[in-house]
């Protein structure tokens, strides 16, 4: 049994990866693409 309460050496960031995996792909595109919307339709209205 790994005591949750000491996370050093190896096993400190093993936990990682696997939150930063669906991050990454699933969560963290959603605000870019709003983002990114939000910049090019700010810039297409200030051109008209």
């Amino acid at each position: 049994m790994v005591d949750m309460t000491q996370l050093t050496g190896d096993y400190a960031g093993s936990w990682l990866p696997w939150i930063m995996i669906p991050l990454v792909f699933y969560i963290l595109p959603f605000p870019i693409f709003a983002l990114a919307f939000i910049w090019i339709e700010k810039n297409g209205s200030e051109e008209t």
